[in-house]
């Protein structure tokens, strides 16, 4: 047997073992904006660093999370370990975090504690959860071609379609010159919100070419009620009659991501 045969054996050999610290609330609000689309996430864990992308339901979303080992406290995972989780029991394991608490997961034999630690780093809780299986099929990421970038503040976009709703099941995206609009309209009135550079709810915008399209407003703006803490801004990338690609930046390098299809009107 060859040295690398015997190394890959040992390799395989060794438990399956990975363990990431973060703060608490910052992993709550990425655990929150994975549940706008998903009950179930099977996570991925490697030396390169942690990840997940999955589809609503419904087919129409998806979630695309990926953090580097610099986006973590502490990070190890020499290996690829799989493992899923029901969200909703993270969700109240962190439920009653504090703001400088640190959250701990550790997966090992098939086993998830997620341990809460102070701001001494003392250990407040210490929470084992069930694993589910994890052996849902790889999705590839989608190859889109967009024509509009922009980058806007993300609670003003949360409170854009939170006005939208009010109107319409559907919210229209529309980039002309150096403004966004946020508009919906029905038999009941109409709602227009414009994000301009000028007013500073709009960060940053590239227009290759005019575009417009149309989202269902209930998905848009579960994900963004939820996502919107992650990052203070929000990048919004689309063309005409296109899916929407939502980003928001996670400290250390790490992104989550959400593709959103459109709706025929």
């Amino acid at each position: 047997m060859s040295t690398e045969e015997v190394k890959a054996e040992q390799v395989q050999q060794k438990p399956l073992y990975a363990r990431f610290v973060l703060p608490a609330r910052e992993w709550r609000y990425i655990i929150e904006g994975l549940a706008a689309i998903v009950e179930e996430a099977s996570f991925v864990a490697t030396p390169e660093g942690l990840k997940l992308r999955a589809l609503d339901p419904g087919r129409v979303a998806m979630v695309d999370l990926f953090m580097p080992p610099t986006a973590f406290e502490e990070y190890s995972a020499e290996q690829e370990v799989k493992f899923a989780v029901e969200l909703e029991n993270v969700i109240e394991a962190l439920r009653r975090v504090k703001k400088d608490d640190r959250v701990a997961f550790e997966v090992a034999n098939g086993r998830l504690v997620v341990t809460l630690l102070d701001a001494n780093g003392r250990v407040a809780r210490k929470f084992r959860l069930p694993t589910l299986d994890a052996s849902a099929q790889e999705l590839p990421e989608p190859r889109l071609s967009f024509t509009v970038a922009a980058k806007v503040l993300s609670d003003a976009f949360r409170d854009a379609l939170k006005d939208a709703e009010l109107f319409s099941d559907s919210v229209r995206l529309k980039a002309e010159g150096e403004s966004l609009l946020v508009t919906a309209r029905s038999d009941r009135g109409e709602v227009e919100t414009r994000f301009s550079l000028s007013g500073g709810s709009l960060v940053e915008i590239s227009v290759e070419k005019p575009a417009e399209a149309a989202y269902s407003v209930e998905l848009l703006g579960k994900i963004v009620s939820k996502a919107y803490r992650v990052s203070e801004v929000a990048t919004l990338r689309f063309a005409a009659n296109m899916p929407l690609e939502l980003t928001l930046s996670v400290a250390g390098g790490g992104t989550l991501k959400y593709f959103v299809a459109p709706r025929a009107e």
